[in-house]
């Protein structure tokens, strides 16, 4: 059988900058299997996304960036079984910016404090592998990659978007972009769950 590696690359959605002060009221996470030595995607695993009511208005500010209203989060919770089912299978947790999303996602699923993550953002060297970027915001590099694009801002689409970026050819070696960041986390870091030891997952389910 061909090894494979486990990613969940997810994304936030929120009513502020600071996970010790404001709260989370979107997420969508989807579990990938990919090729270890290359990042290539053999198969979609598993995905799920929510909203959440932070049990507060949300704050004109983020409403003005996302577009999350107070009706649309009204009565609605992230189940945290299920996020935590979907990162305890993942070798890896990718996002583009990880240090924003993980005390945001440790809200619901404190465990993840101790999971091996990877930051799209930062743990590529956008700007020395392509020199014709302007910078590592997402949006701009879907653009200028011409990539196909998710609704901007949303936890979801923000997580089709990386995907596709996360999936374009390394320029100079044979892996993808997300290969690069597995042979940079996993491999010096982080230690990869055996097969016996990860949370079980129906093939191609969605959650």
């Amino acid at each position: 059988m061909t090894p494979s590696l486990r990613v969940a690359v997810l994304d936030t959605e929120t009513t502020g900058l600071y996970a010790a002060s404001d709260h989370i009221i979107e997420i969508a996470v989807v579990l990938l299997e990919v090729e270890p030595a290359t990042g290539r995607l053999l198969q979609t695993l598993a995905s799920y996304d929510a909203l959440q009511d932070p049990g507060h208005p949300i704050p004109w500010a983020a409403m003005a960036v996302h577009g999350i209203t107070d009706a649309m989060v009204r009565g609605q919770r992230i189940d945290s079984e299920r996020v935590r089912q979907l990162l305890t299978g993942a070798d890896l947790v990718v996002a583009h910016n990880s240090g924003f999303d993980k005390g945001f996602v440790a809200q619901v699923v404190p465990e993840v404090m101790d999971m091996c993550w990877a930051c799209s953002c930062r743990g590529i060297p956008w700007r020395s592998l392509f020199s014709h970027l302007p910078n590592a915001k997402l949006q701009d590099l879907a653009r200028a990659f011409g990539v196909p694009k998710g609704t901007a801002h949303r936890a979801l689409g923000d997580v089709e978007t990386t995907l596709a970026l996360l999936n374009l050819p390394h320029p100079d070696k044979e892996m993808t972009l997300l290969g690069h960041l597995i042979a940079k986390k996993i491999r010096p870091v982080c230690e990869p769950i055996t097969q016996g030891a990860r949370n079980p997952l129906p093939r191609r389910s969605t959650l």
